[in-house]
């Protein structure tokens, strides 16, 4: 599978050897100016020398584990990659070993992210699902009124220690920011009542936190949609509407575990001004990271079109901050653009360069269409694909974040980090 997990691949050369070894010294160099937290990597299994049924775990240079997870990123069977965060000074340079153990003897880490689709099948019977999809009749207003929309959240929700997102799976496709106050993964408890049915349990402030962003008739933060012409088309329908302009929506688990969680939204069937394409989105969240990345592929481009995303303005009063970072275009926003203006939260995207046209516009603030969002279009990389981070950062997780600066600090270390790679050899 071609997805932007390779933009973390780790290049290293490997020494030939006769035997399979029990452990693989590797060295990571943080060369660049700034400090990396929690920077994320990934080795390839074809980096590694096979050791038959033993899985590889990181450990440190006294013998410790390090939160270490193995993922099967193709969905065949069998492992490809491995990932684990590290945190490194400038200039530092940390000696670790990746050691092959059972997988009996495997530890069980710290959860620090999870992805999340729960699904009522009757009240009190809320299911985790790997896999779902609905069709272009399957929404809340369609169909029987009585019977409550199934799935928790409203659709797929992924968190880590630091915030939670969710993606309307009920035919807006609206990108949404739940603000944490704890380091816990809440999202299995979020968004069920007391009766055991799904519904909204979230838009008041809980001991883990709350929903904070009101998405309006926008696409929230990093939603999509395509611009053709003077019209922004959207990626499904309002919540007023029966039938949905996508014939088929599919939800796939990747993996969900203590370093990382990947997931997939498919959208087949999309219709567009008369004509139909399929778009493939597939979501990651690292541990120790305000935001996600998000990579997207067309089945084509209809003539005359352009992919468009952005962030929701329908409480932002300041002036946008736009900046480039290495690899990166920022768009950031900073304001108290919570529910009723209450508390501050900065929202930003980082674009990569390749997918960036430098071409911004304003939606309009009234009308039927797409409306108050800050958006850009976007243009397919040599590989026809889209690469884009979301952040968001909340006062009550972090009252720094009552500064724009701060918040524009935290996604311009994030672009930095993404640019400029600490190196890892394996020796």
């Amino acid at each position: 599978m071609k997805t932007y997990l390779f933009t973390l691949s780790v290049f290293a050369t490997l020494v030939s050897c006769t035997q399979v070894p029990e452990v693989k010294n590797f060295i990571i160099n943080n060369d660049s100016a700034h400090d990396r937290i929690d920077e994320a990597f990934v080795i390839n299994r074809n980096q590694l020398p096979d050791n038959k049924d033993l899985l590889p775990v990181v450990i440190d240079s006294n013998g410790e584990y390090i939160a270490t997870q193995i993922d099967d990123i193709d969905m065949d069977g069998k492992w490809d990659e491995l990932a684990f965060v590290y945190s490194l000074k400038s200039g530092e340079k940390a000696n670790l070993a990746i050691k092959f153990i059972s997988q009996t003897e495997y530890p069980e880490f710290q959860k620090r992210t999870h992805v999340r689709l729960g699904k009522m099948f009757t009240p009190g019977d809320i299911r985790i699902l790997d896999t779902d999809f609905h069709g272009k009749f399957e929404l809340p207003r369609g169909g029987n009124p009585e019977k409550p929309y199934p799935y928790q959240t409203d659709g797929p929700a992924w968190e880590n220690d630091k915030m939670g997102y969710r993606h309307y799976f009920d035919g807006r496709n609206v990108r949404d920011v739940f603000g944490k106050t704890t380091d816990r993964m809440v999202m299995d408890s979020v968004g069920i009542r007391e009766n055991g049915y799904v519904g909204d349990t979230y838009h008041t402030l809980d001991w883990w936190g709350r929903d904070i962003m009101s998405g309006a008739r926008s696409f929230g933060l990093g939603g999509i949609a395509l611009q053709k012409g003077d019209s922004l088309i959207r990626l499904g329908v309002t919540i007023d509407k029966t039938i949905n302009n996508i014939d088929t929506t599919y939800y796939t688990l990747v993996t969900s575990g203590p370093v990382r969680s990947i997931f997939k939204l498919d959208f087949k069937g999309w219709e567009v001004d008369g004509d139909t394409i399929d778009v493939y989105e597939t979501m990651t969240i690292w541990a120790g990271k305000y935001g996600y990345e998000n990579n997207i592929r067309l089945s084509r481009l209809p003539e005359g079109s352009s992919l468009v995303t952005g962030i929701v303005n329908s409480f932002n009063d300041m002036p946008y901050i736009r900046k480039q970072v290495g690899g990166y275009n920022l768009m950031l926003t900073h304001d108290k653009q919570t529910y009723d203006k209450v508390w501050f939260m900065g929202m930003g995207l980082m674009i990569n360069n390749e997918n960036w046209t430098g071409i911004e516009f304003e939606a309009p603030k009234t009308g039927n269409g797409i409306c108050t969002t800050w958006c850009t279009i976007l243009k397919p990389n040599a590989n026809d694909e889209y690469n884009f981070n979301c952040s968001a950062g909340w006062e009550i997780t972090d009252t720094r974040f009552t500064e724009s600066a701060f918040f524009e600090s935290i996604v311009t270390d994030y672009a930095d980090e993404l640019s400029e790679k600490s190196a890892i050899t394996l020796l």
